[in-house]
């Protein structure tokens, strides 16, 4: 019995072990694809970072290069600093939305014009994971140089979560709007999500246009005290590194201004400003906070035109761009659920504890509703409107000499023929022809189906694993 038993136990663990070589060699071509470009991606930014780090430690001390490559990576990924006691979450948004830019773009060029769904299932987990794991090795190294320079280590899960949003909105935007269509397809679920957070994506990007207009604006009509600030420097390095800070500092004080237009308000500690009241405080000695108002602005409530003419452009285009609008209604409430979630996710990334100083930032749960309000309520209207203007349709048929049934049939062939032209431009305008969501959602069907039904048969599923659905 007992040799039995132990026999059973060994079948039992050459199954399982032969059930994870065969997992593993599906899976193992994908991870050789994306891994090695990604894990190029994430060199680049570390070889950035030490560099910065070795020229500080010449002048620091070499002791200080751990902690300043794990203090640079959280800066990078918009965690949280503790140094000296101070704790520092009002983190410069620059170095963060070049790093998205650049791994988007390279997320595009690295997963091509064909892909597999485990493909895509690889390179997202591979996107994601790696940055965590890099965020884990920088909280290591800070937690271990605490023991020695009097600095401490962040909030771990702080510093993770605002690692997956940068990098998440890396993976998002490289795999763009066509691949997130064919996935949705390939369920058989409507593709207005896409079109919802398209349209809260260009209403966030001209407000943040028009943030930091208004912040040059006001910083050029308080001239006096953006000058005044470079009184703290001593030499022209030192005056450089202080423009440097600040250049890194105008997208937070962008989303600021935002959120003032958007009827909120801007804090900072115990002051705040808003389109009808500011209080005076006194702020860090950094040049681009010369844009912040110390006093009530002049004709502030008129200011709210900015995001209704904003709001109303966005939605215009958008409709006069379609020539099918599918489910206007969802799309609007959409995408008033897309830019509160994308409004909340980029205040609280822009702002943080600013030592001493206290909390610094716009209030997201404010920003949020607000901007979800200012984009759905034009939205509803314009499509409700273009849905109803759309549907009701007058055709004039010119007299002719030809019989009632040829001029039905020719009738009804020019209707297919305006049919197709109309598909064919609304799919252009959708960045995907019908035809190839079409043939993506039925590769991808059967790709599901291989692994859903063909999983435990290792060959055959490889092959039907690497059949690419084309985008």
């Amino acid at each position: 019995m007992k040799a039995a038993a132990q026999s059973s136990k060994a079948s039992s663990k050459a199954t399982s072990k032969t059930t994870a070589n065969a997992r593993w060699e599906k899976w193992k071509p994908h991870v050789r694809k994306y891994g090695i470009p990604l894990l190029i991606n994430h060199a680049v930014t570390l070889g950035l970072i030490v560099a910065i780090a070795v020229i500080v430690g010449i002048g620091a001390g070499f002791s200080r290069v751990p902690a300043t490559i794990g203090s640079l990576w959280m800066v990078v990924n918009l965690g949280s600093l503790n140094i000296t006691g101070a704790e520092l979450g009002f983190l410069p948004l620059l170095p963060a939305m070049v790093v998205i830019w650049a791994h988007s773009r390279r997320a595009t060029h690295i997963l091509g014009k064909s892909m597999t769904v485990r493909g895509l299932r690889a390179f997202i987990l591979l996107s994601l994971g790696i940055p965590l794991v890099l965020t884990l090795i920088a909280w290591l190294m800070l937690w271990d140089a605490s023991r020695v320079f009097d600095m401490a280590a962040p909030n771990l899960a702080e510093a993770l979560v605002s690692t997956l949003l940068v990098n998440g909105a890396a993976v998002v935007m490289g795999m763009r709007p066509a691949v997130w269509r064919a996935l949705l397809l390939r369920r058989a679920l409507p593709t207005w999500p896409v079109e919802a957070f398209r349209l809260a994506w260009s209403f966030i990007r001209w407000m943040f246009i028009a943030g930091v207009v208004a912040v040059a604006v006001y910083a050029a009509t308080n001239y006096s005290a953006f000058v005044k600030t470079y009184d703290i420097t001593n030499d022209l390095a030192g005056a450089f590194g202080l423009s440097v800070l600040a250049l890194m500092y105008v997208p937070n004080l962008a989303i600021g201004a935002v959120a003032v237009l958007l009827g909120g308000e801007f804090h900072v500690g115990n002051g705040a400003v808003s389109l009808f009241t500011a209080t005076n405080v006194s702020l860090p000695p950094l040049p681009i906070l010369a844009g912040v108002p110390n006093q009530p602005l002049p004709g502030g409530p008129f200011y709210l035109a900015v995001p209704a003419i904003i709001a109303v452009v966005v939605v215009y285009r958008y409709v006069k761009t379609r020539g099918f609008l599918e489910s206007p209604v969802a799309t609007s409430v959409g995408a008033g659920a897309a830019v509160a979630f994308l409004g909340f996710c980029i205040a609280w990334l822009a702002g943080g504890e600013l030592g001493v100083y206290g909390s610094a930032g716009a209030l997201e749960w404010l920003f949020a509703a607000e901007s979800a309000a200012w984009l759905m309520v034009p939205a509803l209207a314009l499509m409700v409107w273009a849905a109803r203007a759309g549907s009701a349709v007058v055709e004039d048929v010119a007299p002719s000499d030809s019989t009632p049934a040829s001029s039905a049939q020719n009738v009804a062939s020019e209707q297919d023929e305006e049919d197709v032209e109309k598909g064919t431009a609304a799919s252009e305008e959708n960045d995907a022809s019908s035809s190839e969501d079409s043939a993506g959602n039925k590769d991808t069907e059967e790709t599901d189906e291989t692994e859903d039904t063909e999983e435990t048969e290792g060959t055959e599923e490889a092959e039907q694993d690497e059949e690419t659905t084309e985008k």
